[in-house]
């Protein structure tokens, strides 16, 4: 990434912290490092969308044919989508993925609120 390249993510994040009064503190290392530097394996639960989770279901289902005993799981799917998502936030697209995880926190927002 080139220093421009940085300067214009650095400024495209102040307007998205300022425009929703958020205050970021920058790591110390990138978030691939923080994931290479632990690797202990713990269970945590998350909510998908439903279509998700059904693609998801489909993938498995397709591996499962296809390898048997020897296809990989969800969560070894899981776990390599998550890897990928983390080289894109410490990549240039850092604050495009902010926007779109501020949209889904405003869309989950709007959602609870409506029950």
């Amino acid at each position: 990434m080139s220093d421009d390249e940085k300067v214009e993510e650095a400024e495209e994040l102040e307007t998205l912290e300022s425009e929703f009064g958020l205050d970021f503190p920058q790591p110390p290392i990138s978030a691939e490092e923080a994931l290479a530097a632990s690797r202990k394996y713990v269970a945590y639960t998350i909510k998908l969308p439903s279509e998700q989770l059904a693609a998801l279901q489909l993938i498995w289902l397709e591996l499962k044919r296809m390898y048997g005993t020897h296809s990989p799981d969800k969560s070894g799917i899981i776990q390599q989508a998550i890897t990928e998502w983390l080289k894109r936030w410490d990549g240039p697209e850092k604050a495009q993925l902010l926007r779109q995880l501020l949209e889904i926190r405003e869309n989950t927002r709007r959602r609870q609120y409506r029950k």
